[in-house]
């Protein structure tokens, strides 16, 4: 069943909150409990879950936009619409028969053992809707707001402030349906320690800044100390906003967010997100953009570490053009010039082909190299989509052509089709795919020999789909044994069938620091 989804009311007195970030890329499927979007209101910032099962079908708003509650931001396809009948309703018209539970301590993460409330946002006796924050818990290398997934009541408060449980434990009873799915919450930036002792009230009871985690991640980005800031929100708390008022340098390499980064081949559009650990810059494929990598490189920062995504020359909103794969590495270095390494390059097909140049380019800076279906390890490849996304200007022709990239290429939206087809029409494309292949499908760019010459201490993973209509899986036959191959029931697109196991792979595919 089609459903529009709208703004949540995250608190009795929201009116209206912004969009962070979708957490689910378009033609995803989701299930119930699920993070699918962050939000931030002027009292939270919160990861809101969904209510029941479904695939994400168009998103109406995007990051950065501020949206009434009750106003659409999604249409979704959904298994049961009663799951999201309620989803903006108070509380209090849903608690009444509600069965009594106790919430324990959630599981924020695979190591997590124990947690520290840091303050309850609900008080005793409270009422609460679905996507509310409860409380904030902190561990040794998270800071969270935990949202309800069902309307509830808090009616007794076990754990207080300050106090260190492990996971499981009781800390709150509740008039209400209590599930795991605060698990969402995982998806948190970390907190190194050292960030989380300040100097001056307001505190949580125990010397740490009341702060909350988008203020943290954006005060650690900027090098802002939060200490130096006065917080407006609720109770002193630091906010976002208050972390922008700072007047603060923000050059330099550790450049985070989204903006516009000049190259030598012109202006490119990039984002970086996360800190700490290992900085991964995700390299998308022909016709593609750095959407593509929305799902992966959040389970990425899920894992602690860093990503970077970027528009190549010539795709999305990038202003630069290209005609050939030197373009397109000339700007790709230009960003892992700004950025901490080591670094993982991972390129997807024709990104491939642009990380394997770079790695040669950057030499001791890059830890690992993964490769999905990449181009350039066979004579052959799927012209019909190279020339054909080229040449397109209708969205009958992209949705046809997408069909080619796997099960779901054609789940796309009609306005994300449409949006396609308009970028296609400018012809932008024309002078890269002659590049690439020839009219009958001859690849004109050999992968083997670059490979050939990388460092022999450079670990590189290479992923083949066996039902890629594009690459053939059996191009895996021609790259050189030292190249770990491995293979999965995907089309050309792994990334999008088959995320977890892409970030599996991804996550292994570096050397050790």
């Amino acid at each position: 069943m089609q459903l529009e989804l709208t703004m949540p009311r995250l608190g009795e007195t929201m009116d209206e909150g912004t969009i962070l970030g979708w957490l689910v890329q378009i033609g995803t499927a989701f299930k119930r409990g699920d993070a699918i979007l962050e939000l931030e209101t002027d009292k939270t910032v919160v990861e809101y879950p969904a209510l029941g099962d479904g695939v994400l079908n168009e998103v109406m708003v995007g990051p950065g936009d501020r949206v009434a509650v009750g106003a659409p931001i999604a249409r979704v396809t959904v298994a049961n619409a009663a799951d999201w009948a309620d989803a903006t309703a108070p509380a209090e018209a849903s608690v009444a028969t509600a069965a009594f539970a106790v919430l324990t301590m959630p599981r924020l993460g695979e190591t997590m053992e124990e947690g520290v409330i840091g303050q309850w946002l609900v008080a005793e006796g409270a009422a609460y809707a679905r996507g509310d924050a409860i409380l904030e818990i902190e561990t040794d290398k998270t800071a969270a707001e935990v949202p309800a997934l069902s309307a509830g009541r808090l009616l007794r408060i076990l754990a207080q402030p300050g106090a260190r449980i492990a996971v499981g434990q009781p800390i709150a009873e509740v008039q209400g349906e209590v599930e795991a799915v605060t698990v969402v919450s995982a998806t948190a930036p970390q907190v190194p320690e050292a960030q989380t002792v300040a100097k001056a009230a307001p505190s949580l009871g125990d010397g740490r800044l009341r702060a909350t985690p988008l203020a943290r991640r954006m005060a650690r980005q900027k090098g802002v100390a939060l200490g130096s800031l006065t917080g407006t929100g609720r109770r002193g708390r630091i906010e976002r906003a208050d972390v922008e008022r700072a007047d603060v340098d923000r050059a330099g390499p550790a450049v985070a967010g989204s903006g516009w980064l000049g190259t030598p081949v012109g202006r490119v559009a990039y984002e970086v997100e996360g800190t700490g650990g290992r900085t991964h810059l995700l390299i998308h494929g022909f016709a593609g953009d750095r959407t593509a990598w929305a799902v992966a490189a959040s389970a990425l920062r899920r894992a602690g570490h860093r990503t970077a995504v970027f528009d190549m020359p010539g795709h999305g909103e990038t202003e630069a053009e290209a005609t050939d794969l030197a373009n397109l590495t000339d700007a790709a270095e230009a960003l892992a010039a700004i950025l901490p390494g080591p670094l993982v390059l991972v390129g997807h097909s024709m990104g491939a082909a642009v990380a394997v140049a770079l790695a040669s380019r950057l030499s001791a800076k890059v830890a690992g190299l993964v490769l999905l279906t990449p181009a350039g390890c066979g004579p052959l490849m799927g012209a019909e989509f190279v020339h054909g996304m080229a040449d397109a200007t209708t969205t009958g022709e992209v949705s046809h052509l997408l069909r080619l990239l796997g099960p779901k290429g054609g789940a796309l939206s009609d306005a994300v089709l449409a949006q396609m087809a308009g970028q296609m029409a400018r012809g932008r494309l024309k002078a890269l795919a002659a590049a690439l292949a020839s009219p009958d499908g001859r690849q004109r760019i050999d992968l083997i020999r670059a490979l050939q010459a990388l460092p022999e201490a450079l670990p590189i993973r290479a992923l083949f789909g066996t039902e890629d209509r594009i690459v053939s899986a059996t191009d895996a036959l021609n790259v050189p044994a030292r190249v770990a191959v491995h293979f999965l029931p995907t089309g050309h697109m792994p990334q999008w069938d088959a995320p977890r196991d892409v970030v599996e792979l991804i996550l292994k595919g570096a050397k050790d620091e």
